[in-house]
C-alpha cells in the first residue's frame, strides 16, 4: 500500500521507522467514537468531519535501539525521541499550522480506541492491546490531529491471539491475582501489589512476561524496567 500513497507521505513514514517508529496509521475522526472525539475537541485546532488523527507507534526493540546514547542523559528521553521524530514528519508532510500534537501531552486521548480503529490490536487479559505480530511488545508513542486531506491508512483487525491460547499462562503467573478470562485487569488489585514494599512486579510485570505470542518482540530487560518505573511512579501519584 505504502508505494501508492503520495511521495512526500511515505518518505515521511520511511524517515518515522529509521527513528524506531515502525507503527503508523492514519484514520477519518468519523471512525472515533464519540466519547474519544470529545477529547479531541479540548485542543486548539478546529475538529470537523475532515479532520484525520495520525498514530505512531513502535513495536519490539527498534525504538530502544534507535535512541542516541546521549538523549537517554535527558528526562524522558523516549518521549522526546518520539516527538522530536514526529514534529519532523509534520514539518516535512503537513501543512503549517494544521496541526497539532494531541499525545504525549497533559490532555488524556483515547488512545487504546485509536489503536482498535487503526487495527493494531485485540483485547488481552492485561487491559493493554495484543497484537499477533508484536505480541504485547508494542506502544503507542504519539497522536497527530490535522485538517490536512490526506488517505487512511489503516489495517483489518487482527485475529485475536487470545482466543487461540489454550494455557493463558498469564493468568496463572499474575503473583497478585488480578487477572481473569472472564473480565479485564483489576487495575486496584494490580496497583496495589506493585506498590507493596518490595513487590516482584515493582519494575516488569510477569504476566506480560509469560505471553507466549511473539516472544521474539519482547524487550529487553533494561527496556521493561525502564517504562515500568515510570509506571511506578504514575500509581504512587494517582493510589499514594
Amino acid at each position: 500500500m505504502e508505494n501508492s500513497l503520495p511521495q512526500k507521505l511515505r518518505l515521511g513514514i520511511e524517515n518515522l521507522k529509521n527513528e524506531g517508529l515502525n507503527l503508523f496509521a492514519i484514520m477519518d475522526i468519523q471512525r472515533l467514537p464519540d466519547q474519544a472525539v470529545t477529547l479531541l475537541t479540548k485542543f486548539n485546532l478546529p475538529v470537523s468531519d475532515q479532520t484525520r488523527i495520525i498514530l505512531i507507534g513502535n513495536g519490539g526493540r527498534a525504538l530502544w535501539e534507535s535512541i542516541p546514547p546521549s538523549q537517554w542523559l535527558r528526562a524522558d528521553p523516549v518521549d522526546q525521541h518520539s516527538s522530536a521524530a514526529a514534529c519532523r514528519f509534520a514539518q516535512q508532510v503537513l501543512t503549517p499550522d494544521n496541526y497539532q500534537i494531541a499525545y504525549p501531552g497533559e490532555t488524556p486521548v483515547a488512545l487504546q480506541q485509536f489503536g482498535t480503529v487503526a487495527g493494531w490490536h485485540t483485547p488481552s487479559p492485561l487491559g493493554i492491546g495484543i497484537n499477533p505480530q508484536w505480541g504485547l511488545w508494542y506502544a503507542y508513542r504519539v497522536a497527530v490531529i490535522t485538517n490536512d486531506t490526506l488517505p487512511e491508512i489503516l489495517q483489518p483487525a487482527p485475529p485475536s491471539p487470545c482466543e487461540a491460547c489454550s494455557e493463558k499462562p498469564c493468568l496463572s503467573v499474575c503473583p497478585a491475582g488480578a487477572l481473569s478470562a472472564t473480565s479485564t485487569i483489576s487495575m486496584d488489585i494490580c496497583a496495589s501489589y506493585r506498590l507493596a514494599p518490595e513487590s516482584s512486579c515493582a519494575d516488569r510485570c510477569r504476566a506480560r512476561m509469560s505471553c507466549p505470542v511473539a516472544t521474539e518482540q519482547r524487550y529487553t530487560l533494561d527496556q521493561i524496567q525502564y517504562h515500568y518505573r515510570l509506571s511506578l511512579e504514575t500509581l504512587r501519584h494517582y493510589f499514594g
